[in-house]
């Protein structure tokens, strides 16, 4: 059993959904913080440059010794994204990542520490797992394949998975829509089965939904209600698989990966490793105890709702690539961002950042064991932000606080503004599994 806050309900609280911003900004209190946190005095990283393909994960850096900026992003940008990723590591975390892109430039930041057993300073190419980031890349295959005629918005999913006794209403929008009436959790994560136990173990798509369709509460008619379920994407990734005829790993890779040069992006499905330079994770515990790492298990059972890894630099290129119309005609894209009916479109919500041209940004979030992170861009593409966290950020209560996902969205703006008012028109609170 884990120790301190981590009980089995509790982990099932936390990593069942994305903590998508509060109406009200963080809720409660402090965020708890792990016992061991970076030394005051590293400072943070800074590399600026063209914004071209990703590169392999350079060397590890003697000590935090901040660089100079070297191109022509705009003056202080570095220093808005260091003044905000400090809020991260003042709230706990041991280490931060954060890429602002503007057009061809990026600006990146790292802060704090990568591993605490060796202190080993946090760069800012480092990798990370961003959890239900995910979801909106696999949105994109599903939606390149209705745009090349193979598959349809309204299509019943029953007709493309007939075994798995869905409900027959249900559709390929309803699962990207997050209103399935599946509920929240996979059914993973319940006794006798824990993260301990299951942490190799690795699950096929199928038999993740045939958990989920355990659960015995009632559920909503298909279409009728929001709910935040992983099912839903697992799902989706079946329907790629089924029209595709390859796996969905490849579909990412040669649809998004590969094009975009996103060369620090992976799929590790099978794999519980992450390679290269990387930040190592940490679940918080209570105060006095030590930070439990979470680095290395396997990601099967997020699958194509949460399982990729990958950089600040790769996530902000992603999204400019979806917002500026390379991978999307823009009637697809304007349905991803349909989210008038339930705050949430199809794998996009918007968050209300005032200091940007229009008032809102447009991405996602993940929380999966021991990362957090959070990618947002300008509905016109010419801006995007993202940033990892190598911890959860707790509220007073134990909840996930929206502190990180707040930070990546106030990153677009040109001043600092307090991240605790940056709004998202909806919550989707994950359920604890019973």
């Amino acid at each position: 059993m884990l120790p301190g806050l981590l009980s089995l309900r509790r982990l099932a609280v936390l990593v069942l959904g994305p903590a998508l911003l509060g109406l009200g900004g963080v809720a409660g209190g402090p965020p708890l913080a792990p016992s061991s946190t970076p030394p005051a005095s590293a400072s943070p990283l800074v590399l600026t440059g063209p914004a071209g393909p990703a590169g392999p994960a350079g060397p590890a850096a003697p000590s935090a010794t901040a660089a100079t900026p070297t191109s022509d992003v705009p003056t202080g940008s570095a220093d808005r994204l260091e003044r905000l990723a400090d809020l991260v590591v003042d709230a706990g975390a041991p280490g931060v990542v954060l890429a602002r892109r503007d057009g061809e430039h990026t600006t990146r930041i790292a802060r704090g520490v990568a591993d605490l057993r060796t202190d080993r300073a946090a760069r800012p190419d480092d990798r990370y797992r961003i959890g239900s980031n995910t979801k909106t890349m696999t949105a994109v295959v599903v939606l390149q394949l209705v745009a090349e005629g193979r598959l349809g918005l309204d299509d019943k999913v029953a007709r493309w998975l007939p075994d798995l006794g869905l409900d027959p209403a249900l559709t390929v929008r309803h699962l990207l829509q997050q209103t399935s009436g599946l509920r929240t959790d996979t059914m993973v994560f319940t006794p006798p089965r824990t993260y301990e136990n299951l942490r190799f173990r690795y699950f096929g798509s199928g038999e993740l939904v045939r958990l989920a369709l355990t659960n015995p509460e009632p559920r909503p008619a298909p279409g009728t209600a929001f709910e935040y379920s992983n099912t839903n994407y697992v799902l989706a990734g079946m329907v790629i698989e089924k029209v595709t005829h390859r796996p969905a790993a490849v579909e990412l890779a040669r649809r998004i990966f590969r094009p975009l040069g996103m060369t620090d992006t992976s799929f590790p499905v099978a794999s519980p490793f992450v390679t290269g330079r990387h930040l190592r994770g940490y679940l918080p515990l209570t105060e006095g105890e030590e930070p439990y790492d979470t680095t290395t298990y396997s990601m099967s059972w997020l699958r194509t709702a949460g399982a990729v890894i990958s950089t600040t630099r790769d996530e902000t290129t992603f999204l400019r690539a979806l917002f500026t119309g390379r991978l999307l005609p823009t009637s697809l894209l304007t349905q991803m961002m349909d989210a008038d009916t339930f705050g949430y479109g199809l794998g996009l919500f918007p968050v209300e950042v005032p200091c940007v041209p229009g008032g809102v940004v447009w991405g996602h979030n993940g929380a999966v064991f021991g990362y957090d992170s959070a990618t947002f861009s300008t509905p016109d593409g010419s801006r995007q932000a993202s940033i990892g966290a190598n911890t959860w950020l707790l509220d007073a209560s134990g909840e996930l606080s929206p502190l990180t996902a707040q930070v990546a969205a106030a990153a677009l703006c040109d001043d600092v503004p307090d991240p605790a008012t940056l709004r998202s028109p909806q919550l989707a609170r994950p359920s604890a599994a019973s």
